[in-house]
């Protein structure tokens, strides 16, 4: 039998835009039974529960978060499976040192079986690795610069990419969003 493909998606937005709230609900709505946050600051996710990097290979149910991870810490997380797994402020995984491990996470996702949620305010924040491996990304209102990511996504990507910003920004609706299926481009 073959694994399901998993889900990556990258939710990108402007502060108030609604993207925490709309992450919470898929993650209530879908009944994931196993939701792993990776927080850098420690600031948000304040409903979920703190646990320590060496807790996450006995992580088998419920809501947690882990905050502030090294390169070390962050390579734990290819002990999580069969879950979703939530990374916040994309700002934070573009650092250098954090870059290889994340890698390793992301080419893992399918034979771990997890999903993936990254949250950023642009996609000028979202480390080039996340966008190679996207499933879909969600849209709201943003002020992007999509000239960096010319290294990361071929041109039909970001003309699409480009389109749907510009309908959501039109949008009078504060919280207006759109969802991108990365295989349809």
């Amino acid at each position: 039998m073959s694994k399901r493909q998993s889900l990556f998606f990258i939710i990108v937005g402007t502060n108030g835009t609604g993207k925490t709230t709309l992450l919470n609900n898929i993650l209530s709505e879908t009944n994931r039974d196993k939701v792993l946050v990776v927080e850098p600051e420690g600031l948000e996710w304040q409903h979920y529960k703190e646990i320590s990097y060496d807790q996450i290979a006995g992580f088998t149910k419920g809501k947690a978060k882990v905050v502030n991870p090294s390169p070390e810490e962050i390579e734990q997380l290819m002990d999580f499976n069969n879950g979703t797994l939530v990374l916040d402020d994309c700002r934070y995984y573009a650092n250098k040192r954090l870059q290889t491990a994340i890698r390793k996470i992301l080419i893992r996702r399918r034979q771990n079986a997890v999903d993936v949620f990254a949250v950023a305010h642009g996609l000028s924040e979202v480390p080039p690795d996340f966008l190679t491996f996207c499933t879909h990304i969600i849209m709201f209102k943003t002020n992007d610069w999509l000239q960096r990511l010319r290294n990361s996504a071929d041109r039909e990507q970001i003309q699409v990419i480009k389109q749907v910003r510009e309908k959501v920004n039109a949008d009078t609706n504060p919280h207006s969003f759109r969802v991108i299926s990365m295989k349809d481009i």
